[in-house]
């Protein structure tokens, strides 16, 4: 006979009054599968929250670009890459660059940045903007400006004389006018340079303050629709030399092999989790067995009034879960608080994956479904004459 939801409800209500009769028994029970529970979605969070912290460095330039870095020491000449890039129809732009951990000084401090040669191309394709002033133009070819990153200009402040544009910085022997500072940059995951703390100067010149006039890598954008695995072949095989070989990386590959990283990475923190749940759910079990020696007489009087083994089985199955799945609730809400206190500690911003939640109050169920049914057909399987003769 299928039972309404009324039963059902009914069954839950009295469930929960039985385990509100057994006080402390069930509290203990509970914080097996709360600790379980928690675990699982405080570690299933902060790993959904770092899988977002780490999308965040493709979205300023997107998925169609690739990352050319020279292996060798002789690097690359800017003008074959512009060659090769303009004789493939899948290219849009290509930005080469040459970066070095330089000290640049102004107003009578000094800070180490990374000091970058780039074309005017590398603002379009690293999605950069000034907060003052003005980013590098096509006329500042050789010239000796500059355009600094936030950081890098607070660096080189004082309190009397901000770095804006029109001043001076010093790098090496050579002076540059700052022409520009730009805005908070989110860090790039296949950029080799962190714009916030670097100092941008033209890269045809770029020779007078680092040891070469080559590029020591390239950022190159696709069409939308283009293969970009078959891009990586094509221009590891067009820039590399003998002498100087290079490295193409593109974002899609990075993206998915990040997103299995984190899958296996979920696998094994929900592994973890589990033990603290079947722990958890061999402490339901236990509770169970107690409750059904002690209500022998009840069960009794249920099966002489007309209670079908069956009855009996889902009252006890229903009390189980619902213990279990308490436990899970408390513990998404513990397990979220704990996400909240480990985002205070690290450089993330916090989230809540919904998905999780609801995962990790499930599991409890479950946990609870499976350790409850050995206890509830113990339960149904007590004989009424026996139950009511041994009280």
């Amino acid at each position: 006979m299928r039972r309404g939801r009324a039963d059902l409800t009914q069954l839950a209500l009295e469930a929960v009054a039985n385990l509100r009769g057994q006080g402390r028994r069930s509290v203990l029970a509970l914080l097996g599968i709360v600790i379980g529970s928690a675990a699982i979605v405080a570690l299933m969070n902060i790993a959904y929250i770092a899988q977002i912290e780490a999308m965040k460095s493709f979205r300023q330039t997107g998925v169609d670009i690739l990352a050319v870095q020279a292996e060798g020491a002789a690097g690359l000449d800017p003008a074959r890459i512009d060659a090769v890039v303009k004789m493939d129809t899948a290219a849009l732009s290509a930005a080469p660059l040459a970066t070095a951990m330089l000290e640049a000084g102004a107003n009578g401090k000094t800070s180490n940045v990374t000091v970058a040669g780039v074309t005017p191309a590398i603002s379009t394709l690293a999605g950069l903007s000034t907060s003052s002033g003005r980013l590098l133009r096509e006329l500042d070819d050789c010239s000796q400006v500059a355009v600094l990153g936030p950081k890098a200009a607070l660096n080189l402040s004082s309190p009397g004389a901000a770095m804006m544009p029109g001043s001076l910085i010093r790098i090496g022997s050579y002076a540059f006018t700052v022409v520009g500072v730009l805005t908070q940059t989110p860090p790039q995951a296949l950029s080799p340079v962190q714009y916030d703390n670097a100092v941008l100067i033209p890269l045809t010149c770029a020779r007078r303050v680092m040891a070469s006039d080559t590029a020591t890598g390239a950022l190159i954008r696709l069409q939308p629709e283009a293969d970009t695995e078959a891009a990586v072949i094509r221009y590891t095989a067009a820039l590399s030399t003998p002498q100087a070989p290079v490295r193409v990386q593109d974002a899609r590959s990075m993206i998915q092999a990040m997103k299995k990283q984190m899958a296996m990475l979920g696998g094994v923190l929900v592994a973890i989790g589990s033990i603290s749940l079947l722990v958890g759910g061999v402490g339901v079990m236990n509770v169970m067995l107690m409750t059904v020696m002690e209500r022998r007489r009840e069960i009794g009087l249920r099966a002489a009034i007309g209670a079908t083994p069956g009855d009996i089985r889902m009252m006890f199955l229903i009390e189980a879960v619902v213990l279990a799945l308490g436990g899970g609730v408390l513990g998404d809400v513990l397990g979220v608080g704990l996400t909240w206190v480990a985002t205070l500690f690290l450089p993330f911003e916090f989230a809540v994956n919904w998905g999780v939640m609801i995962l990790g109050a499930g599991v409890a169920a479950s946990v609870g479904l499976v350790f409850g049914l050995y206890p509830a057909i113990a339960a149904s399987r007590i004989l009424p004459i026996e139950a009511l003769r041994g009280d």
